[in-house]
């Protein structure tokens, strides 16, 4: 009955509870009756007029059809199944099949929706139109209706369902409040870029005081003004063209099969990703894979024609430690940032050319006006937070020699495998299935978050993925692991059992169940280096 307030979802949806006839208002405290009538009177739908009326319900004895007829309102009945498990994909289809005809027939009018309370069907269904209908991404969708409806689909398997269905499933949202509580606190998106008005970031989950490159790396702070951080968060996703809030990159996927059309390959670097926005001189920022913002200061990227500074450039990068020899022979370490893509130019959106194209403008327009710069003694290297470079690529001939050590020594990082990048496809956001990526079989890893439970005589550490309630495996959990208890851990499989590889401070959040299960099947089914090279 205290169901929470409704609005209009894009100006189209009206979702709210089942409203009750009089026959129930001997059993109902009148502040909190809710008759049909009500519906076509509230404040939200004012001035407006409720064409069609969807019931989700299974229902027909909470109010009688009559009640919603008379205001001259189209009634139809879609039972739905509900409770265990979310619409299916036909309940799906025949809803925005309705809706849509509709609104071709009677523009301008509301639809009204409603199962028991509201929420999770209700929200399910007006979301999936908004995707398939409206072309939203579906995390604008899903809170979209949590601001108008608070606080939105609180069952997270169907949040699951609807990324498994529309979006990344490693991108799921999580649930951040239930509709049956005295107060209601706005379900949001961490890190947003604030595509939705007034919702907030769920910046008290976040790590305090992330750091860059864990502390390694200096001259290189964190952005803690919300509002900039906001403002830099929403300028890259427009410059991605991301319909989604959160981190925009490329993500690629495991190696299963032989690639069947042409591509150009590089080594995978042991590193930090991190996407790179040269705003204009002194204000270069670096966004790791939570959309957490760093201000990198004393970084230089000339104009290659003019005497000024880049300027409104998105690129893509991973940040490694190098070690190399100083000019006294020593060994030290240094922190190195590898450009491997670009998704915009100053003016140009370069990322939907080729990758030869973004290749050849990565090294024409920022590497070698760089290198001139500095043998000119424009830029001291060693004044600089880190060096700047090029990550070379390949035609895929050139793949065996990756594997001999003329390379392998020459590189001053750890190589854990491969990245297969098309010549002939855009940048893209998110999960890109023709991206690749491939790892040795040793390298093969999933990230977990590790929770030890009980205190056993043998501790065991239980392995979640993302959203899941139930582990998808244990592991003995060493002294070595303790100090990682609820927290992202890489590992990898050996001789049927799972080990610690490191501990991943650049992620806020496991892998899904569905990147799990892909790994988890190369680690089983694996394909090495002499089948690569076949």
């Amino acid at each position: 009955l205290g169901c929470s307030r409704q609005l209009l979802v894009d100006g189209l949806f009206f979702p709210f509870k089942t409203p009750l006839c009089s026959l129930y208002d001997d059993q109902i405290e009148k502040k909190l009756r809710f008759h049909p009538e009500d519906v076509f009177n509230h404040p939200a739908v004012r001035g407006k007029k409720i064409g069609l009326w969807i019931d989700l319900t299974k229902t027909d004895r909470y109010y009688f059809v009559k009640e919603v007829e008379s205001h001259g309102c189209v009634y139809r009945k879609m039972p739905l199944a509900g409770h265990g498990s979310s619409p299916t994909q036909d309940e799906t289809q025949r809803f925005v099949k309705l809706v849509h005809g509709f609104t071709k027939e009677h523009p301008g009018e509301i639809v009204a929706v409603h199962c028991t309370h509201g929420f999770n069907r209700t929200g399910f269904l007006i979301a999936a139109y908004m995707v398939v209908v409206k072309d939203w991404s579906v995390d604008l969708a899903i809170l979209t209706f949590a601001k108008e409806r608070p606080c939105g689909i609180y069952k997270q398997d169907y949040l699951g369902d609807l990324f498994e269905r529309y979006g990344d499933p490693d991108d799921c949202l999580e649930v951040r409040c239930f509709p049956f509580l005295v107060s209601y606190t706005p379900f949001v998106l961490p890190t947003s870029s604030g595509a939705i008005a007034g919702a907030n970031n769920a910046d008290s989950e976040k790590p305090k005081g992330k750091q860059f490159m864990d502390g390694l790396v200096r001259g290189v702070t964190l952005v803690t003004d919300p509002l900039k951080k906001k403002m830099l968060q929403g300028k890259i996703k427009e410059l991605c063209g991301s319909k989604r809030d959160g981190f925009p990159g490329l993500q690629p996927v495991s190696l299963e099969r032989s690639p069947q059309r042409p591509y150009m390959v590089s080594w995978k670097a042991d590193g930090m990703r991190y996407m790179v926005y040269i705003c204009d001189k002194d204000e270069i920022y670096a966004f790791d894979r939570d959309n957490e913002v760093f201000l990198i200061q004393g970084l230089t990227f000339p104009h290659r024609k003019h005497p000024r500074h880049i300027v409104n450039t998105l690129v893509d990068s991973e940040m490694i430690i190098d070690h190399v020899k100083d000019e006294h022979g020593n060994m030290v370490d240094l922190p190195r940032l590898l450009i491997y893509d670009i998704v915009h130019f100053e003016d140009i959106h370069v990322g939907k050319e080729n990758f030869d194209i973004r290749f050849m403008c990565i090294r024409r327009e920022l590497i070698e006006p760089r290198n001139e710069a500095i043998k000119a003694g424009r830029i001291r290297k060693d004044r600089e937070p880190m060096s700047v470079r090029v990550k070379d690529f390949w035609e895929m001939e050139a793949l065996p020699k990756l594997f001999e050590p003329k390379f392998t020594k020459n590189v001053g990082h750890e190589i854990d495998g491969l990245i297969l990048q098309p010549v002939d496809a855009p940048y893209t956001t998110g999960r890109s299935d023709i991206v690749l990526k491939w790892k040795p079989p040793s390298h093969n890893s999933i990230d977990f978050k590790v929770v030890k439970e009980g205190e056993l005589p043998q501790h065991i550490g239980y392995l979640y993925v993302q959203h899941a309630n139930e582990p998808m495996a244990t592991m003995k959990a060493t002294k070595k692991l303790l100090p990682y208890d609820n927290k992202i851990i890489e590992c990898t499989f050996e001789n049927g059992q799972w080990v610690f590889m490191r501990e991943r401070t650049d992620k806020s959040l496991p892998n899904s169940l569905k990147t799990a299960h892909a790994v988890y099947n190369s680690m089983i089914n694996p394909i090495d280096k002499n089948m690569l090279i076949e």
